[in-house]
């Protein structure tokens, strides 16, 4: 019983304002409709290793959209998301996808994770535009438009993919991207068994 009650108490969610969130769909974020295809895509991070996400079968996987030269909305989603995996009791995968791959220099990389603290907690992963568009155009992200600005014009997105490689819930407005909310939709994934039989990834 005692359980119960701080499992509930841990999913009574506020927003940073104090303001209630609440669920719709099982999830505080906006929940992708149901023929949204599982994924997959392989991209190097700033280690030059190569991310698969489908090498993350079987676990929850987190996902958003930034650069790194950007001073306003990036920083503010990479710092909700990096909260909410250190709520969580075992971290999980968290990948940045690059939306402007010319400015996004290893320098300038290495910058933005030393600036945000998350060297160890996030892939980076930046490829060619070309490699990127498949990817952008799946989730509907508009890339930075801007040319050597640090105000974001992109699509602000944080997805997160349950074990299949399903992208399930996102989250596109910042005044509802609340570490709270988001580690209690992963919390939620985590407890929902693999599917008997796993749909087939979509090569992005």
């Amino acid at each position: 019983m005692v359980v119960i009650v701080i499992l509930a108490a841990r999913d009574n969610v506020t927003s940073t304002s104090g303001t209630p969130l609440t669920k719709s769909g099982g999830f505080y974020g906006a929940t992708l409709p149901a023929g949204f295809p599982a994924v997959d895509f392989a991209l190097p991070d700033q280690n030059h290793r190569l991310i698969r996400l489908s090498s993350y079968g079987g676990q929850v996987v987190a996902a958003t959209f930034i650069y790194s030269t950007c001073a306003n909305t990036c920083p503010i989603v990479v710092q909700e998301l990096s909260q909410a995996i250190n709520e969580l009791p075992h971290a999980i995968a968290a990948l940045a996808i690059s939306v402007d791959p010319k400015q996004d220099t290893p320098a300038n990389v290495q910058a933005f994770l030393t600036k945000e603290q998350v060297t160890g907690q996030l892939h980076y992963l930046v490829a060619s535009r070309t490699v990127l568009a498949p990817i952008w155009k799946q989730f509907g992200i508009r890339p930075q438009q801007k040319v050597s600005s640090s105000k974001s014009d992109h699509t602000v997105d944080l997805v997160i993919f349950d074990k299949t490689g399903r992208a399930r819930v996102g989250y596109q407005d910042l005044s509802t991207m609340d570490p709270d909310a988001i580690a209690a939709d992963i919390r939620t994934l985590q407890a929902q068994p693999l599917p008997a039989v796993l749909p087939k990834r979509v090569d992005l």
